[in-house]
């Protein structure tokens, strides 16, 4: 059996299993109950199946409370005409089964309009094989799965820039560094396969070939896979795969001589260094959000107030960044959709957004464009376990 949804208020958690959800002192969000108890027009309901326990949990918690602070102040700003959106948030803990159970779940709920900002590229091509069944919009997950994307999907809608596009930056910067040898972890299932194809293809253009194309075989050690990147001579290698799997092999590497860079294409960016601890320096992450202390840009800033209001005690960090941005995609499409909104009618109205600005970020989609966002960034671990932009 799949698990029940939160109960809801006109924010969407109530105040105890937010502060559950997040691991935040409840005190920290005493700001969420306030606003939807007034509002005179039912409202409008999002369905989410992510991660909130297993090894995805601190990621997955981070993403619900970038989604609940924008929430709740679109909700105080009077929402669409009136009507206040609810999130139902279903625990999927990273499992692909479990997201297409819940999945099926939230989209067999009528007043449910979109399935919103999952996490990782399994559990997200899962609940998107229901959303195209079902025909229910799949709007913003936290993955950079080709799936997403290709073939074309009417009720795809992903956000964040593709794996494909963080890939192509890795290697720019490696071989910026005279690194040539390059390997790369990878996931030994068809979504993985897709992406070592990409790495091949991004590295021909460059007139490079792969060094080393080391499966994550989960037989094998992470002492065992760290040997093979030791034994290959490698320059610097990057990975499609958990933070918490990659965060044990960069620990076993650094315990040979001679020690191998490390790139990570992980929006898990600070749950990984917190695993790590001293190791963590000098690891470079892509990003696909902006940095979250940035002055820059107005989007960043905007996210910053919201997550004071909804949990004053809560770090910004790039995982609720995320959600945060995902949900002001959501919110823009609503309204453009008006108070009578379906399902189908919040496609084309996310489709009638074509390129939009979100504060500093450009956004495209149309009747034929899944493109969402571009941005790619790189951030680098400093030895206190701090960021470099």
């Amino acid at each position: 059996m799949h698990t029940k949804p939160l109960p809801a208020t006109r924010t969407g958690i109530r105040l105890r299993q937010l502060a559950m959800l997040c691991s935040l002192p409840l005190l920290g969000l005493l700001h969420t109950t306030s606003v939807g108890a007034q509002a005179p027009q039912p409202p409008i309901f999002i369905g989410q199946s992510i991660a909130t326990s297993g090894s995805l949990a601190e990621h997955g918690r981070g993403i619900v409370l970038g989604v609940l602070a924008h929430i709740e102040e679109f909700n105080r700003a009077g929402g669409v005409v009136g009507r206040h959106i609810e999130l139902r948030t279903l625990d999927d803990a990273g499992d692909s089964a479990k997201a297409t159970a819940n999945s099926r779940s939230l989209a067999a709920m009528p007043d449910v309009l979109a399935l919103f900002s999952g996490a990782e590229g399994g559990p997200c091509v899962a609940g998107l094989q229901v959303a195209t069944e079902l025909k229910i919009p799949q709007v913003g997950c936290a993955a950079g799965s080709p799936d997403l994307r290709e073939p074309f999907n009417r009720y795809s809608f992903p956000i964040r820039a593709a794996h494909y596009n963080e890939f192509e930056r890795l290697i720019a910067s490696a071989l910026q560094l005279g690194e040539k040898r390059i390997g790369f972890l990878y996931s030994p299932n068809p979504n993985g396969e897709k992406h070592l194809a990409n790495v091949r293809k991004l590295l021909a253009a460059k007139g490079e070939t792969l060094a080393l194309a080391l499966p994550l075989d989960a037989k094998a050690t992470p002492e065992e896979l760290a040997k093979k990147i030791f034994d290959a001579k490698i320059d610097v290698v990057f990975n499609h795969g958990s933070y918490s799997t990659i965060a044990a092999i960069f620990k076993a590497d650094r315990k040979f001589e001679r020690q191998t860079r490390f790139m990570a294409v992980n929006s898990g960016a600070q749950q990984m260094v917190k695993l790590l601890g001293e190791d963590a320096r000098g690891l470079v992450f892509t990003q696909v959000v902006p940095f979250p202390w940035a002055r820059t840009p107005n989007i960043v800033r905007d996210y910053r107030v919201a997550l004071e209001k909804v949990a004053p005690k809560a770090e910004p960090s790039f995982s609720s960044l995320e959600g945060y941005i995902n949900a002001r995609v959501l919110t823009l499409a609503l309204q453009r959709a008006g108070p009578r909104v379906t399902r189908e009618s919040l496609v084309s109205a996310l489709e009638g957004l074509r390129e939009t600005d979100l504060g500093g970020l450009r956004l495209r989609y149309g009747p034929n464009d899944r493109t969402g966002l571009s941005y790619v960034d790189t951030v680098v671990v400093k030895g206190n376990g701090q960021f470099v932009h």
